[in-house]
């Protein structure tokens, strides 16, 4: 697997945990498992295009002549 996919999803779930279970627990809030269901997909995608935009564009080196 590419590391920017791996980067990715990592990313994705990562983020998936702090905004739909971390925050609503520290806010003391309930925990809604369709909003989960939904936005699970949702990150994954989001982490994997911040980990294309984040890893594939890396600079390139430039010889010095």
């Amino acid at each position: 697997m590419k590391s920017w996919v791996k980067f990715g999803i990592g990313w994705g779930i990562f983020m998936f945990f702090v905004m739909n279970i971390g925050f609503p627990l520290w806010d003391g809030e309930k925990i809604d498992i369709n909003k989960c269901l939904f936005m699970f997909p949702l990150w994954i995608v989001f982490g994997l295009l911040f980990g294309y935009f984040s890893r594939k564009k890396e600079p390139t080196k430039q010889i010095d002549k």
